[in-house]
């Protein structure tokens, strides 16, 4: 099977059969938890090749917004400090520990459903990444309600020894190395071992201490056994490491009105401001990161049917350190914490046989996480706030431990049916069973006072839910190369506890209907792909921080917010204009809008006389102010994005060749507060390319590669933290992404 050298798109480094030299090489996913041509496969789904994400250019898990249309990942945050995806614009609305994700992360047949694991955050050895829009529940469980990234690392081959490596080095000291090895272990098994590690430097300099704002460096490990001691068995022992660290702080983007606050910035020559990019932090904001993962997938041939058995265990350490007050001494330097989470699962599939007029995967699935974080926060706010140092040291309610255990059983099953040759039913089901257990204790600090000690309560309390979702849809094939189908869907994310106050609240289960329908096409003798797909989905009883009218006292928190709506058009094309050149490109427009939604106004945000319009008094309470955000856009979702490709490659004579990629995207712009205009991320392109010499047979390629080519700034501007009028009251910081800065580099790979 021959590999597809493209630079996004349909770009899965597998084909179904043999291409010509001017024909597009098919396609092969397993987005319906089967192999499939992608053209057969009736969702809206992006086949990206390990190949053509080393193209790109790009490091972490979260690139793929860049190279997958209708994919955004969280306000230009890292998976550390709590980024997510959104897909088609929705994704978690909030990052609590209990809270289920809303974009499920599937990494080898194993779903990762632990807060901050990064996944596959080095594309090590990747042989596919996945991208599937819309709700994937029914085969991907309770956390696919708004789509799937489903990252395949490639296996081990039987008899053959080989490996790469690959080396970078750029800007900013940015140094990658990954590098792969195939070990043959005798005539029925094999180990592949596969290592990266890649770090930078930030752009954004620590005034008064080293680092800088944007530092990177991970690295980690993977190791696959395969043994297939006969042609009905195979096994296949999965071990990974990770560690990350990245420095993330936000910088100060405009000073406010706290004048004794300003006045501690008069000592720089250069003062924070709107052209200022330097942090002024006196401590740090960090996140380290650590990873480990084992998983055992067998494989049995029952005849023409498979049975699949997954077990997998996954552990996640994360610690990070916050400055938040960003001033130069220590008003509150100390905003530390932590998770340490754990995760099981367990799950046994059964696949009829390919071919026949019905097709179907059932399986049962087990899913447990125990899940426990730290958090305490202080300083000397109140030697700052009464310019007394006699004050002692303080911490805000005092050490805080939240843990939370989740466990999930679930039952589920997806058929195809051919009426005819060419018309197929779709039919599918999921009952899920979730119960979520969370308890919070607080713990004094020693040597601290205390602030707001009766701001929070301990708790301890369960939740539960059943669930019942599916799918239902048609498929219209008249010819192998053109595909017609139409699917209803409905996805399901978990119940969680919200525990303000110390008040135990179920939060009940969020749940999406969506419509979508499609078109896939091969034209032009198989030199060009060309699909679409239109959709509506509308999200119940999302779970955001919302304000919740069943309380006693009406109060802000994690609760049921209401409906939001995504409805959109995405395209995806794929051309081989000749035997050297390809080019590709896709569009999509996304209008993710708040239907029913009251909740908190931003800071600054004016006050409405009219109770419903706006940020306004709520009736009946003294001091609650609210928002109603129904007719307003969800965060991090662009209205309109595109991305364009290009490759080419041709021999030059001599046993050498020569290469060159580029890829532009751009999206429109995006809030990244909910109806802040002011945090609005403008629109903007990013241009990478890549231009290199090597050897014909692949053995060997030396290159420049170009990220950000355009140096193209974009960041989000975000209203200040305002604790106790102590901070910058009034004024905003900036969230800046590492990728927001050009790198150019060289890099060089050798194939054996």
């Amino acid at each position: 099977m021959s590999a597809v050298s493209l630079t996004g798109g349909a770009a899965f480094a597998q084909s179904a059969t043999p291409a010509s030299a001017t024909q597009l090489d098919e396609v092969v996913v397993t987005a319906t938890r089967r192999e499939q041509r992608l053209q057969d496969v009736p969702v809206s789904v992006t086949a990206v090749s390990g190949e053509a994400l080393e193209k790109t250019n790009f490091r972490e898990v979260s690139d793929l917004q860049y190279v997958a249309p209708n994919v955004t990942f969280s306000s230009t945050n890292p998976v550390s400090n709590g980024g997510g995806y959104q897909v088609r614009g929705v994704g978690t609305q909030t990052y609590d520990g209990g809270v289920e994700q809303t974009v499920g992360l599937v990494v080898d047949g194993v779903v990762i459903g632990l807060p901050r694991d990064p996944g596959a955050t080095g594309f090590a050895d990747i042989e596919r990444v996945e991208v599937l829009r819309g709700p994937q529940g029914t085969l991907f469980g309770k956390n696919a309600s708004a789509g799937v990234i489903q990252i395949v690392s490639k296996n081990p081959r039987i008899g053959e020894f080989s490996g790469n490596v690959d080396a970078a080095y750029g800007e900013r000291n940015e140094q990658i190395a990954r590098g792969a090895v195939n070990i043959p272990l005798g005539s029925t098994a094999a180990l592949r071992v596969a290592g990266f590690h890649s770090s930078q430097d930030g752009a954004i300099p620590y005034v008064l201490h080293s680092g800088h704002v944007g530092d990177r460096d991970n690295q980690g490990v993977r190791g696959k056994l395969l043994w297939q001691p006969t042609d009905a068995l195979s096994l296949m022992l999965t071990g990974e490491y990770q560690t990350g660290f990245a420095r993330d702080s936000v910088i100060i983007h405009q000073l406010g009105t706290n004048a004794r606050y300003n006045a501690l910035f008069d000592q720089f020559a250069v003062k924070p401001g709107p052209d200022s990019y330097r942090a002024y932090d006196d401590g740090d904001w960090t996140a380290d990161t650590t990873v480990k993962g084992v998983s055992l997938q067998a494989d049995y041939r029952l005849g023409d049917f498979t049975l699949t058995s997954i077990t997998a265990y996954r552990a996640s350490e994360m610690t990070q350190l916050s400055d938040i007050d960003h001033a130069p001494i220590n008003i509150f330097n100390n905003s530390d914490g932590g998770l340490d989470s754990h995760q099981f699962t367990q799950e046994l599939r059964l696949t009829s046989p390919a071919g026949e007029r019905l097709e179907y995967v059932a399986g049962l699935f087990y899913y447990k996480t125990d899940i426990k974080g730290w958090t305490t926060q202080g300083g000397d706010i109140l030697k700052f706030v009464y310019n007394n140092a006699a004050y002692p040291p303080a911490v805000l309610y005092g050490e805080r431990i939240q843990s939370s255990e989740t466990e999930s059983y679930a039952a589920y099953g997806q058929a195809t049916y051919a009426l005819t040759d060419q018309v197929k039913l779709i039919g599918g089901l999921r009952y899920t069973n979730d119960k979520v257990d969370g308890s919070l204790v607080i713990n004094p600090v020693p040597g601290r006072l205390v602030l707001g000690a009766g701001g929070m309560v301990p708790y301890s309390g369960q939740v539960s839910a059943d669930n019942v979702s599916g799918r239902a849809g048609v498929q219209y094939q008249p010819s192998r190369n053109l595909m017609f189908y139409g699917t209803y869907s409905t996805g399901y994310k978990g119940p969680a506890i919200d525990s303000l106050n110390g008040v135990i609240k179920e939060v009940r289960p969020e749940t999406v209907e969506s419509y979508e329908a499609g078109v896939k096409s091969t034209l032009w003798n198989g030199r060009w792909m060309l699909n679409a797909a239109v959709y509506s989905s509308d999200f119940k009883d999302f779970q955001a921080q919302a304000l919740d009218m069943t309380s006693a006292t009406p109060r802000l928190g994690l609760t049921n917010a209401g409906l939001m709506r995504a409805r959109g058009v995405e395209l995806e094309t794929n051309l081989r204009l000749t035997p050297h050149l390809t080019i590709g490109g896709s569009a999509s427009y996304n209008d993710a809008e708040y239907k029913d939604y009251i909740g908190s106004c931003y800071t600054g945000q004016p006050v409405s006389p009219v109770a419903g319009q706006g940020c306004y008094l709520q009736p009946g309470t003294a001091g609650v102010y609210v928002a109603n955000l129904a007719g307003e856009r969800l965060a991090n979702a662009p209205k309109w994005s595109y991305n364009l490709r290009a490759a080419y490659e041709r021999p030059v004579g001599g046993g050498l060749k020569i290469d060159a990629s580029t890829n532009w995207s751009w999206r429109d712009d995006a809030y990244s507060l909910t109806a802040d205009k002011a945090s609005i991320v403008g629109a903007y392109g990013m241009l990478n390319a890549n231009l290199g010499i090597g050897a014909e047979n692949g053995s060997w390629r030396l290159g420049l590669y170009g990220r950000n080519v355009l140096d193209q700034m974009f960041y989000a501007s975000v209203p200040s933290l305002n604790l106790l009028n102590a901070f910058n009251t009034g004024g905003r910081e900036r969230v800046i992404s590492p990728d927001a800065f050009r790198t150019i580099g060289m890099k060089l790979s050798v194939a054996f």
